[in-house]
């Protein structure tokens, strides 16, 4: 991958494997608000921590060695959208999101709109089992994610797959509207998988398949 940046946010906490997985590599990094809890349990170096400072314990907040920037507690963005301001002032374009998923399901929903307020980024949702991505009039390809589910949900009123294959329900030229669940829980079957939207966006989102996340429990 490209140089990135690393937000690791406030939401459910994701495991020290896959942070520093992803911090390793990492051009910056940026802990939004309890995020910064996070990188201080896993020992990770900051280099700016924000927010309002409303979640974080703050005898944390006091032994980290960064930039810290605080933000009033009423303010009209989410310390993650404050984070994104951040990275896009640094000319960022790959941005990876850690911890931006959880039980509040408004952050998380307003979390995932974000994805498509910035689209003109590669920006990805990342949680220890699932990858978060919107993509609009383009093919990707997915390699090595064999027995992986991928679910594709329309944003626009309407999306045009030319093509999906790879999977065990391949599509070939399909209109599919808002609000369908034809495109959620398909199996990727084959090391790539390719999909090719040429009207509309889509959430993308690639999830380890259930058995492997309950026989890792």
């Amino acid at each position: 991958m490209d140089k990135y940046a690393l937000i690791i946010s406030g939401g459910d906490v994701v495991s020290k494997k896959v942070v520093s997985k992803y911090a390793a590599k990492a051009d910056y990094i940026i802990g939004a608000d309890k995020g910064a809890e996070t990188a201080y349990k896993y020992n990770l170096n900051l280099d700016i921590v924000l927010g309002d400072f409303d979640s974080i314990n703050p005898e944390i907040l006091e032994k980290l060695n960064c930039e810290i920037i605080k933000h009033p507690v009423e303010k009209d963005k989410t310390d993650l959208e404050l984070s994104l301001d951040v990275l896009i002032e640094k000319s960022y374009k790959k941005i990876i999101i850690l911890n931006a998923l959880g039980n509040r399901i408004d952050h998380t929903m307003g979390n995932l709109f974000l994805l498509e307020k910035y689209e003109d980024l590669d920006i990805r949702i990342i949680d220890n089992f699932t990858e978060i991505f919107i993509m609009k009039n383009n093919k990707v390809v997915i390699e090595d994610r064999r027995d992986y589910i991928l679910s594709i949900i329309p944003i626009n009123k309407k999306i045009r797959i030319e093509k999906l294959k790879g999977v065990k329900y391949p599509l070939d030229k399909k209109d599919v509207k808002r609000g369908s669940t034809l495109c959620i829980s398909n199996i990727i079957n084959q090391r790539e998988c390719l999909i090719s939207i040429s009207e509309g966006k889509a959430f993308i989102i690639i999830t380890k398949n259930m058995e492997d996340i309950n026989g890792s429990n």
